[in-house]
């Protein structure tokens, strides 16, 4: 199989199997507002696969003990933040069920990439180092929608 062709079935795997979307987190101590990560998962009983997957885009996988009592072993792949973005890149053009939140995921990267650093507070999102300010609150809006819209994803192949 050549790149495309496997990027083609990893593709298939992740809109089968797999998670994409934002994930939203809340350090009160640290951080008085949320900050966003892109995230992409698989979790799977075939561990070759994964291990493609791992093997294509980088970054590592672990297993994860089973569930119930007569559950399998399941193999687990996660990236976030930049890598995930740039695996939903790659992966865009072949995706038919995780399509949405995958641009949702670029978009974020995108506003992570092009905010000035006056307002960025980490890229993620949060209070401004040295000064203690707050990043804007349009720029946290912007991506509280992203991550809205991601949970809220129902997919209509067709009308």
């Amino acid at each position: 199989m050549n790149r495309k062709e496997t990027i083609i079935y990893l593709a298939g795997i992740v809109d089968g199997e797999g998670y994409v979307g934002i994930k939203k987190s809340k350090y009160a101590r640290h951080c008085p507002s949320p900050t966003y990560h892109e995230r992409i998962q698989i979790r799977m009983i075939d561990e070759g696969a994964i291990k493609l997957f791992q093997k294509i885009f980088g970054g590592n996988y672990y297993k994860e003990k089973p569930h119930c009592a007569k559950g399998n072993l399941l193999y687990c792949y996660q990236a976030s933040d930049l890598l995930a973005s740039k695996i939903c890149k790659e992966l865009l053009p072949y995706l038919l069920i995780k399509k949405s939140n995958a641009q949702r995921i670029l978009k974020l990267r995108q506003s992570k990439n092009t905010i000035k650093t006056s307002e960025r507070g980490g890229n993620r999102g949060g209070r401004q180092k040295g000064n203690g300010q707050l990043m804007s609150s349009n720029i946290l809006a912007y991506r509280e929608q992203l991550y809205l819209d991601c949970k809220r994803h129902r997919l209509v192949l067709f009308d």
